[in-house]
């Protein structure tokens, strides 16, 4: 009875394990994605008091297609002078900023606006 109960108990304990594995997994991803996004603010000349928010979105795999789960991030930013968002996609490995631009009626010198 002993033996069956700790069992349970060490299955239990792996399971729990791993799933606050693979959280702290996605919050390094999360942070690697945020720092990336604050410094392409920065390169924008968009500072940390013009920020009123920023939101991670990490891009998942859609079907059951071999590859990574995470296809990349975008960082949605709310600014505290407009009505919209700066949005910075990024790729999976490096963060790597492949585009970014406006919604609503925020706007920024050198980007795009849709």
């Amino acid at each position: 009875m002993i033996k069956t109960n700790l069992g349970v108990w060490l299955a239990a304990l792996a399971v729990v394990t791993f799933i606050g594995a693979q959280d702290a997994a996605a919050d390094s991803r999360e942070d690697r994605f945020e720092a990336k996004a604050r410094e392409h603010l920065a390169e924008l000349n968009i500072t940390e008091a013009d920020i009123r928010s920023l939101q991670i979105v990490l891009l998942r795999r859609k079907d059951d297609r071999a590859g990574p789960d995470i296809r990349g991030g975008e960082a949605w930013v709310r600014l505290n002078d407009c009505t919209g968002y700066v949005v910075v996609e990024m790729n999976r490995k490096a963060a790597f900023v492949r585009q970014a631009y406006t919604r609503g009626d925020c706007s920024v010198p050198g980007l795009s606006n849709y």
